[in-house]
């Protein structure tokens, strides 16, 4: 991979090399490394991205939805979605594959299902792909028995040896959601800890997921369930048994906060979703995605409200306590700054803003409250509970408003996002993110941590083009 064969570089935040390594680099300016041989860092990456344009858009390559269940989630042509303008496509023209021996699971909801299926496909070779994927279904509609939706699923080994794992939970983590046994259903809103061992001992290579917590003793609803699999747990961790899981390095949760009541959502109960994620997984690094505009924002106070726990969330990423061997480090994805930025470009063309709404600046603390009124256009006549706005669906207006619109790449129904789009930024942000805790010499500093961080939101969580130097020969 082309990041992992170039020299390190030193940066005068020696600790935050990023994981790429590229000699110009575009988010490190020239300004800010340093030469001295003293410093040179000589490691090898943990996680790499190879980034590669496509002879196609990359929306039309179906890199990102081998994997992609339900398919009415997708965006292909099929589903009558027309690529992004071509003003637009610039910005996503490429495919991220991965290669890492860090063990990472994604826990949330369809959409974090979404794109935890889009790494799989970044981090599998084709031929892998039958042989050391497993996943836990269920079919919501016994009428339309193909439409098929995951509850958990892992693959293991993945390129350079790591793990990729998904577990549906449409809550948080809280104790107060806990429920024995599990179920794999469309609205178990619960989780528990035999659950997280059947991650922790899944073996590799294997097609199947072991499932002790739907048999035997998590049937006991009481205090010794929990205590038995958090001592099964334990032992797991110390066994260091080099055929299976054990524990994982990185957790991304993503809030599912279309399931929730917004005031239910505050600091206190994401930091014990942050700690319970450690305590039940191993996971010493959390990423937490902020959150986008969806169909389930119903109003401008609505929007109000996403946007502060948006700030909440970067608060506790910033002010989380850290303790030996406990979290060390909670990161923030800035995928609903993404998700703005093109919903407002997208707007400009269809032609739904003011004049003085055009000129948007986007790098302004709050500019996506100002304009509330752009992203909640949607039709006046709809016989959907949750409508989309125009700006998520449409590529462009229908004259008679009461009208479906063309369909456009961005959104499939106003709150999953089209994979085929999102799918390479999402991934090299994921692996943006977690090189600047893995991919250093030693433990990163928190300013440290926190310029990697803004750095890799800034390439790759807003609509900055990727430069031609980035991309493999």
């Amino acid at each position: 991979y082309y990041c992992c064969s170039r020299i390190a570089l030193i940066y005068t935040i020696v600790t935050a090399v990023l994981w790429y390594h590229l000699n110009n680099n575009i988010i490190i300016s020239p300004s800010e490394r340093v030469t001295t041989p003293e410093d040179t860092l000589h490691h090898n990456n943990r996680i790499s991205v190879s980034l590669q344009k496509t002879p196609v858009s990359a929306a039309d390559s179906g890199y990102y939805t081998r994997f992609s269940q339900p398919d009415t989630y997708l965006c292909g042509d099929e589903q009558g979605k027309q690529s992004l303008p071509s003003t637009l496509q610039k910005y996503f023209n490429f495919i991220a594959s991965i290669q890492t021996d860090l063990k990472i699971i994604f826990v949330g909801d369809s959409i974090s299902a979404q794109f935890a299926q889009a790494f799989d496909s970044a981090a599998l070779d084709e031929a892998q792909e039958d042989s050391v994927r497993a996943k836990n279904i269920f079919r919501p509609d016994g009428n339309r028995p193909s439409i098929i939706h995951i509850c958990r699923s892992i693959c293991s080994p993945i390129r350079g040896g790591g793990v990729s794992a998904f577990w549906r939970i449409t809550n948080l983590i809280l104790k107060e959601n806990t429920k024995w046994p599990s179920r794999c259903t469309g609205f178990f809103r619960h989780w528990n800890e035999g659950q997280a061992l059947d991650f922790l001992n899944h073996e590799y290579n294997s097609t199947q997921f072991v499932l002790p917590s739907n048999k035997g003793v998590s049937h006991q609803v009481n205090r010794t369930t929990t205590d038995y699999f958090q001592k099964s747990k334990l032992a797991s961790f110390k066994a260091g048994n080099v055929n299976v899981v054990n524990g994982f390095d990185a957790a991304v949760f993503r809030v599912p906060h279309g399931w929730l009541q917004l005031d239910y959502i505050d600091s206190a109960r994401l930091i014990e979703t942050i700690e319970t994620t450690h305590r039940i997984l191993g996971a010493t690094t959390i990423v937490i995605p902020t959150l986008p505009m969806s169909n389930n924002v119903k109003s401008e106070n609505d929007w109000k409200k996403v946007t502060q726990i948006n700030r909440m969330i970067r608060q506790v990423a910033r002010n989380i306590t850290k303790s030996e061997g406990d979290v060390q480090y909670v990161l923030v994805q800035e995928f609903g700054n993404l998700t703005n930025q093109l919903l407002m470009e997208n707007a400009k063309n269809l032609d739904l803003l003011s004049l003085h709404q055009r000129d948007i600046d986007y790098s302004r603390e709050g500019w996506e409250v100002d304009v509330a009124n752009v992203f909640l256009q949607r039709p006046p006549i709809t016989t959907k509970k949750w409508p989309p706005s125009y700006s998520q669906v449409c590529s462009s207006l229908p004259s008679n408003r009461t009208e479906a619109c063309p369909g456009v790449k961005i959104s499939s129904d106003g709150m999953h996002w089209c994979v085929e789009t999102f799918g390479g930024r999402f991934t090299a942000s994921i692996a943006c993110l977690l090189g600047c805790v893995y991919n250093v010499a030693r433990p990163p500093t928190d300013e440290e941590i926190r310029k990697c961080e803004q750095r890799c939101n800034d390439q790759f969580m807003s609509l900055n083009v990727v430069r031609d130097e980035m991309f493999k020969n």
